[in-house]
């Protein structure tokens, strides 16, 4: 039977946007990583900016994010990085950026929570920020910030918060909302291009291809729009629950993680099903392409895995984690890249034959962050 879906987020971040933060306790992030040249950029679970070396997992830095309290320090959404310049989303509204050994550079404190990631743009960060306390009030904005003043080049506001990371494709930002709506915005001036009206909140960043936006919302919808007009191309409607992550499309195949624990496979072109990977625990996490398989991020308890799929759909292996995995996976060659509730951060290695091996662990909350007598996952 499946397990009851939601449930951990619920009570960890979906509720937020109806109850006051301070009865269910600080939260927790589960920020993706990400990688450039030999170096991983996370956030962990203590609410840390972490870098190590992305084949052994020994640490470069690890920077605590200065927030005026406590309850307030975490990382929800993947760091972006470029030139020299690291820059994360504090859920205290801040946002922070380093350079490449860790020497704090500037923080911005916005409107607003930050859930989502932030994204580099020739020269200027955008993010989306917005209350998630109904005592708070609900509305929300993507913003622009010039990365080398940390000034202000343009606030768009939306009607509910912002909790995807936005998209650049053409000088135009694509991001979704909690007000059921997808913004395309343009990055130049932040004047709107085209909104698109859904039938439940977006938290699921889009996926570019071929001129469409596509993307998940809290109506169990998948969408497809033209990037240039907004009009609807095709939509999916055989999901069973929400989408709360990133499609992936890889070569003409839309896959599509949902909260019903299930991976669906779409031709690109007209949304037809392919093919379905059902499991018993829930897809919060975006899957990614690694060795000509598909790895997906299961988030299942005791029973959470990271499942290898050929691209027909069927297993071809899996690692079981035994923490549940919410975070995105991030890949450099055959590795793969993610954090677990058990406050690790793993990589995993895929052998061409397709079998994982656990490459190493870094345990963000021990003494010593890569404890010898530790058992491998795989």
């Amino acid at each position: 039977m499946r397990k009851p879906a939601l449930a951990f987020i619920l009570i960890g971040l979906v509720v937020l946007s109806a109850c006051d933060t301070a009865r269910i306790g600080a939260p927790k992030g589960w920020s993706a990583g990400a990688v450039q040249d030999d170096v991983l950029y996370i956030g962990t679970m203590e609410g840390e900016v972490l870098a190590v070396n992305k084949l052994t997992g020994d640490t470069q830095w690890r920077r605590e994010l200065p927030t005026e309290q406590d309850a307030d320090r975490a990382i929800y959404g993947r760091p972006a990085v470029g030139d020299g310049v690291i820059i994360v989303g504090g859920y205290d509204g801040r946002l922070y950026a380093y350079d490449d050994t860790g020497d704090p550079l500037w923080q911005e404190p916005l409107t607003g929570r930050i859930v989502g990631g932030p994204t580099v743009h020739q020269g200027i960060v955008l993010v989306g920020t917005g209350e998630v306390s109904s005592s708070n009030g609900s509305g929300g904005a993507l913003h622009a910030i010039t990365i080398e003043t940390n000034d202000s080049a343009w606030s768009y506001r939306t009607a509910g918060p912002i909790w995807s990371t936005p998209v650049v494709a053409d000088g135009v930002a694509y991001v979704g909302s909690l007000d059921h709506k997808v913004h395309a915005v343009n990055v130049e001036d932040g004047k709107r291009k085209w909104t698109y009206p859904t039938g439940g909140a977006i938290v699921s960043s889009i996926a570019l291809h071929e001129g469409l936006v596509i993307f998940g919302g809290f109506d169990s919808a998948l969408y497809a729009l033209d990037a240039e007009s907004g009009s609807l191309v095709w939509e999916f409607r055989g999901s069973t629950r929400w989408y709360w992550s990133t499609p992936l499309v890889h070569q003409g195949v839309v896959y599509a993680p949902s909260l019903d624990g299930t991976l669906y496979a779409l031709d690109a072109a007209n949304g037809t099903l392919k093919w379905r990977y059902e499991t018993e625990g829930q897809l919060v996490g975006a899957p990614a392409v690694v060795n000509d398989l598909i790895a997906v991020p299961i988030a299942d308890g005791g029973d959470s895995k990271i499942a290898l799929l050929e691209l027909n759909g069927s297993e071809q292996a899996a690692c079981k984690i035994g923490a549940d995995v919410r975070t995105s996976l991030e890949v450099s060659d055959d590795l793969i890249y993610f954090g677990a509730t058990d406050h690790t951060i793993r990589a995993l290695r895929v052998k061409p034959s397709g079998n994982p091996d656990e490459e190493w662990v870094f345990v963000t909350n021990a003494d010593d962050p890569h404890p010898p007598d530790r058992a491998r996952a795989c």
